[in-house]
């Protein structure tokens, strides 16, 4: 079985279902429920898609009910959640290197430790450690984000 770490951008949009790539994400969803995917993520993934959750029925996009159902649906998937304990030292270099929160670097640093690819569908982290971390790779392997030369923050453009 394949093994791959996903980021809670991925994991988001199975529930925001009008998300851009949330057919690329859904995928990964379908393989991992057939059981030919072995999904691996820091322990903070739970957290991370709870606040995700939470802030989309704020904005009106889920119902409280929709948000608990998605939770308990996700945590019945045997996502494998690994302690951060586990590698803090590369969560922190990689933090320093690349300039990336503490919970970016998780995900990276458990894709090193476990040889694996990392699947993200965020732009900024995809962009800091593409030239340098060939196991990252973009939610839509066809199209890769790139922000423009010297605009930092600014809006992506896909090539």
């Amino acid at each position: 079985m394949k093994r791959v770490v996903v980021d809670a951008s991925v994991i988001l949009k199975w529930y925001l279902v009008d998300e851009t790539y949330g057919a690329q994400a859904l995928s990964l969803l379908q393989q991992c429920a057939a059981g030919e995917l072995e999904i691996l993520a820091p322990s903070l993934l739970p957290y991370e898609l709870m606040n995700g959750l939470m802030i989309a029925g704020r904005r009106a996009r889920l119902d409280q009910n929709t948000i608990s159902l998605s939770f308990r649906g996700f945590m019945s998937l045997g996502i494998r959640f690994y302690e951060i304990s586990f590698f803090a030292d590369k969560v922190l270099q990689y933090c320093r290197l690349y300039g990336r929160s503490a919970y970016d670097s998780s995900y990276l640093a458990l894709a090193e430790q476990e040889g694996v690819d990392l699947i993200t569908a965020d732009e900024r982290l995809f962009n800091s450690v593409q030239k340098d971390l060939p196991r990252v790779r973009w939610i839509n392997e066809g199209q890769r984000p790139i922000f423009p030369a010297g605009k930092k923050g600014a809006a992506p453009r896909f090539s």
